[in-house]
């Protein structure tokens, strides 16, 4: 296992960054309230260095129940007017938390994340599309992408990431955390990819502008609810490995009696398939400005050798592998 837990990173940024102790940052972070059969509350146990040190600046993702600690909405504010204490006045000091809590903290956060066998994929889009928000004020974009690294940091959940998020944009602009409109495009570019009949064993490759493949196979499921491909999607073997423009849940796969379906769910960007050998991506689902009311989900066999074109950027290359088990 990795030594730098996702619960350390948080810590030792916020000691290095934020110029909090370990024991300031744990004061706001975890619970007063006293569980059941407990004399003292996780808060009042941090008077002991080495319950700290070791059970809670180091605890392993899952290891620390839910109850252990506070609203991480109302450390996060907390947290930043701590940090504004102790920089000098104006508004650089905040705009430096914001720029910080939406590049290098959550770089190495996510570094940790995947060391700890977790999707970062989530995480990272998350505090992309937080950062592009015009909507929100500086103060609320900080609060926020500070809200997401605790959470991550304490809990190293992606879909309490996702639920934060949702909850305070309702409470704060009473909208969802939406997903900004480009154009769906291009043409795939891996013409190599041989054609062949559909079955089962497919699974998904990243496929860069450039005709280049990143070296991870993501494997689509064949059980019922199929695989989800979303910037958001939380279920169990979703892929998340996309670009800010798609969706929360942009895609399902699934596969019917040996054949495989893409699935459009209601995307704002749309989805487009490139057959082996065509120049012209043919339309699953078309971006939301150009959908008629009411349309139905669009739905389209897949093959092996297909590139699905989700917005205006990610590509995905449908490969044949081998039954599972084989």
């Amino acid at each position: 296992m990795a030594e730098n837990t996702p619960s350390y990173v948080m810590y030792a940024d916020l000691k290095r960054f934020g110029r909090v102790s370990n024991y300031e940052a744990a004061r706001l972070l975890l619970s007063g309230e006293c569980r059941d059969g407990e004399r003292l509350s996780p808060r009042d146990r941090i008077e002991d260095r080495t319950f700290l040190s070791r059970r809670v600046v180091n605890a392993a993702p899952g290891e620390l129940p839910p109850d252990f600690f506070e609203d991480a909405g109302r450390a996060a504010q907390s947290l930043v007017s701590l940090m504004l204490s102790r920089r000098p006045q104006g508004a650089e000091s905040r705009a430096s938390i914001e720029r910080h809590y939406a590049g290098e903290a959550p770089e190495a956060m996510c570094r940790a994340l995947r060391d700890h066998g977790i999707d970062a994929n989530v995480y990272r889009n998350l505090v992309a599309r937080v950062s592009a928000r015009d909507d929100l004020a500086g103060a609320q974009r900080t609060a926020l992408l500070l809200t997401l690294f605790l959470v991550m940091g304490c809990r190293s959940d992606p879909g309490e990431a996702v639920a934060r998020t949702e909850d305070f944009v309702s409470r704060n602009l009473l909208s969802g955390a939406r997903t900004a409109e480009t154009s769906p495009g291009g043409r795939g570019q891996d013409d190599r990819a041989a054609s062949g009949a559909g079955g089962t064993g497919l699974g998904l490759m990243r496929l860069f502008p450039d005709g280049s493949l990143r070296a991870v196979v993501y494997r689509l499921s064949e059980a019922e609810g199929g695989t989800v491909v979303g910037s958001l999607a939380c279920e169990p073997g979703s892929i998340t490995d996309v670009d800010a423009d798609v969706s929360r849940r942009h895609l399902r796969i699934v596969c019917e009696n040996g054949r495989w379906y893409a699935e459009g769910l209601g995307s704002t960007n749309g989805t487009a398939i490139l057959a082996p050998g065509s120049d012209t991506p043919e339309p699953l689902e078309e971006p939301r400005s150009r959908r008629a009311d009411g349309v139905a989900p669009a739905r389209r066999r897949i093959r092996h050798g297909d590139v699905l074109l989700l917005g205006a950027t990610t590509r995905f290359l449908v490969v044949r592998l081998a039954p599972e088990g084989a």
